[in-house]
């Protein structure tokens, strides 16, 4: 009898699951999304309107990187976010586009790959009619650095490199390896439908 019980029971759960994660792939199927319009038109794409944005205007200006970041909405310790940015010429962090893919295919010591971090390997790439890279990386994140907890994560990473005359864009897509490609989707119609300067 209790064989019987608990093969119900499991079947009940296993069909709730795929329900609920039936539900959740169509309510990702259905997302609906904003026109965004950098100031001075530096870029424009479509944004997920229900993901929570952040921009720091003063700080734009400061550093003369003008960027938006998109995180998912979710009550997680471990956030999905989309980040897209042009880094202007005279920019405080990088020198050019080959300096930021230089500082973002390894990590401090040059390595591309230890226990704790991987890097893929530079691919150029076509992005809505431009030449660009592609740049990937899997990193072991320490969720609370400021304490003695070890709890960590392991963050999977796509990186597009987009040069222009004026400078570079970077749209970055960063999520926890167990939910990269179920949030994946958002990022690819942010990608697609990217407009920046010549």
């Amino acid at each position: 009898m209790k064989k019987i019980t608990l093969a119900l029971i499991t079947i009940s759960l296993t069909a709730a699951a795929a329900c609920a994660g039936a539900q959740s792939r169509k309510a990702r199927q259905a997302e609906k999304f904003s026109p965004y319009s950098m100031d001075n038109n530096y870029f424009s794409c479509l944004i997920p309107a229900d993901w929570n944005f952040n921009r720091d205007r003063d700080s734009d200006e400061q550093y003369k990187i003008y960027e938006i970041q998109l995180i998912a909405p979710r009550s997680a310790k471990d956030p999905i976010s989309i980040k897209v940015s042009f880094y202007a010429k005279d920019n405080q962090d990088f020198n050019d586009y080959k300096d930021f893919i230089n500082s973002n295919s390894r990590n401090a010591l040059g390595e591309t790959s230890n226990a704790r971090e991987k890097y893929a390997p530079v691919k150029k790439i076509k992005l809505s009619g431009r030449e660009g890279f592609v740049l990937g990386s899997e990193r072991l994140v320490y969720l609370h650095p400021e304490t003695k907890s070890d709890e960590s994560v392991l963050v999977r990473e796509r990186i597009y490199v987009l040069p222009a005359r004026e400078g570079f864009y970077v749209l970055r897509y960063s999520a926890p390896r167990a939910d990269y490609n179920a949030f994946y989707r958002a990022f690819l119609k942010v990608t697609e439908s990217f407009k920046g300067l010549p």
